[in-house]
């Protein structure tokens, strides 16, 4: 069943590719599925991970390499995908450059990522990773976690992957931001189910921050979605 942010980029993003019988996109870090399915789309995957493509079963072409300097040659996208990549690179802003290159015009660029000033990402700046892994391991049960090819990757923390400054980069390259959603993790609804007590401690905390900080920090909103349109 779609995520309710799945369903808000084929309602925002349909429009640049439901038009084509057989549109191209480009997922950065595509791992083991797409997160914007349209029937009939020619997918191409690129991942800094051997293993992490090697999974891929929905990729017509798969490119290893960095996503901050990639070189994409001719190659021409109706949209390039971000889903959940941006935190893990050190420069965001050269990531989205290479790819608004590649955009045919009217083309779209999908960013989804996590809010790093919600409860939830400021755990996972302030937690080491071997924490993330268990988190993965015991709560989302999935025992491969960590492990080469799977989640959950190491996070740069960069200030260039807040969602504001993605909008303000996205302007800066020309696009037009279309879209702007903010939701709650299912990572949170699993800790909510799997184990309570952790649960009502992460958002009783998450309670004092918003207080402490006059609602600018602890927000129960932990991804966003962005959708921006070429508008050259």
């Amino acid at each position: 069943m779609p995520s309710p942010w799945e369903n808000d980029v084929l309602a925002h993003a349909g429009p640049a590719l439901l038009t084509k019988p057989h549109p191209k996109i480009l997922e950065v870090g595509g791992g083991s599925r797409t997160y914007v399915y349209v029937e009939g789309a020619e997918y191409t995957a690129l991942d800094i991970s051997k293993e992490q493509l090697d999974k891929n079963r929905y990729a017509s072409e798969k490119i290893l390499g960095d996503a901050q300097t990639v070189d994409y040659g001719g190659r021409v996208f109706d949209a390039c995908v971000f889903w959940d990549v941006l935190e893990h690179v050190e420069s965001p802003k050269s990531a989205l450059s290479k790819a608004a290159n590649t955009l045919s015009p009217g083309g779209v660029v999908v960013v989804k990522g996590p809010i790093s000033t919600s409860i939830k990402g400021m755990v996972t700046t302030m937690t080491p990773r071997w924490v993330h892994i268990m988190f993965y391991r015991l709560v989302l049960k999935q025992p491969n976690a960590g492990k080469p090819g799977y989640a959950p990757f190491p996070v740069e923390h960069s200030v260039d992957a807040s969602h504001s400054e993605i909008a303000a980069t996205l302007r800066q390259l020309g696009m037009e931001v279309v879209f702007v959603g903010e939701y709650i993790s299912t990572h949170v609804d699993a800790l909510r189910k799997r184990m309570p007590p952790l649960y009502w401690l992460y958002e009783s905390t998450g309670f004092v921050i918003r207080l402490i900080s006059g609602h600018k920090r602890g927000g129960r909103k932990t991804e966003f979605v962005i959708i921006a349109k070429n508008s050259h």
